[in-house]
């Protein structure tokens, strides 16, 4: 805590100085302006002489800062005069590129161009292609991402993707600068985009998880039906293979809900991992209820159903399941 307490007191001290340097000496030339003032200060010219060449010297010192962090400032963030390529990323004249550095050589010691490859953003003044769209913006602030802002409604690796928003890739420190080998990542859906059964609202995202994608609403909306099943839709998550065909999707029941000898309470979890089967799990305080037995079955197990009939193929632990209890 000490040497923490010392650094404050010297940071607020320093700043002090530069602060009552930047005021003292326009207060000292303006002083000598004065007849009276100027008599009284060169009776005593060494205290005041040692005070003006101190203000001087600090406010020298800061604006000397100021110009060489502006003039670094503007070579870091140049606009392009002609067409460039950086490895396999083509930049075209009149972008506002934003880099980390100019230095000739980069962090690995490598020689680079005017320090384009340490390129972490860039601002395009007309629409411009980078992998197959156009884009108006771009952002790599490091991997595993970068990011791509689109100019209009585009179609990025079969997603239909809205325009005036960012599809993201994955990326390593590798292929920063190789368009061809980013992997797509996600992106915002096109508004009322028809896919795995349902139509998605604007601000809908799809993101890759391996060889599989989700799908998820965003915002407030009345619910939907997937499969005969109400859904709470801000917490729906469906899952498409490759082919945007669903594999599988996961949300919460949006009013209470029979299926075959079970009921569930509104907000019970219910998902679909294969084909013709549904999984209810019961939340803390929300038990299934068996209508033919009078049977309960509480949080901490999920029930797995064949649909469409309803017939219960097991009940088991959620731990056994890699499920975390609601």
């Amino acid at each position: 805590m000490l040497p923490l307490a010392i650094g404050a007191i010297l940071y607020v001290a320093v700043w002090n100085v530069v602060f009552l340097s930047f005021l003292g000496l326009p207060a000292l030339l303006f002083a000598l302006c004065v007849p009276a003032w100027r008599r009284h200060m060169l009776r005593q010219p060494r205290r005041f002489g040692a005070l003006g060449l101190v203000c001087l010297s600090v406010v020298g010192a800061m604006s000397c800062k100021y110009w060489l962090d502006a003039a670094d400032d503007r070579e870091r963030n140049p606009t392009l005069e002609q067409d460039v390529q950086v490895e396999g990323l083509p930049l075209p004249a009149g972008a506002r590129l934003h880099l980390r550095t100019v230095d000739p050589l980069d962090q690995y010691d490598q020689p680079q161009s005017h320090g384009l490859p340490s390129l972490f953003a860039a601002e395009f003044s007309a629409p411009h292609p980078i992998k197959g769209v156009h884009v108006t913006a771009l952002e790599m602030y490091g991997a595993p991402y970068v990011k791509l802002r689109l100019a209009s409604d585009q179609v990025v690796d079969g997603w239909p993707c809205a325009g005036d928003t960012w599809v993201t890739f994955d990326i390593d420190d590798e292929t920063r600068l190789q368009p061809e080998r980013w992997r797509f990542e996600s992106c915002t859906l096109v508004a009322n985009t028809e896919l795995g059964g349902l139509t998605w609202p604007s601000g809908s995202h799809v993101r890759r998880y391996g060889e599989e994608y989700e799908l998820r609403p965003w915002g407030e909306r009345e619910r939907v039906v997937l499969q005969g099943m109400p859904l709470s839709s801000p917490t729906l998550t469906v899952k498409l293979d490759k082919q945007q065909k669903a594999v599988g999707w996961e949300a919460q029941l949006d009013e209470r809900t029979t299926f075959g000898d079970w009921q569930y309470l509104r907000l019970t979890r219910v998902r679909q991992d294969a084909p013709h089967t549904l999984m209810f799990s019961p939340n803390k305080g929300d038990p299934a209820y068996n209508l033919r037995t009078g049977e309960t079955q509480s949080a901490g197990h999920s029930i797995l159903q064949r649909s469409p009939d309803g017939a219960v193929l097991w009940i088991k632990p959620n731990t056994g399941l890699g499920l975390a209890d609601w």
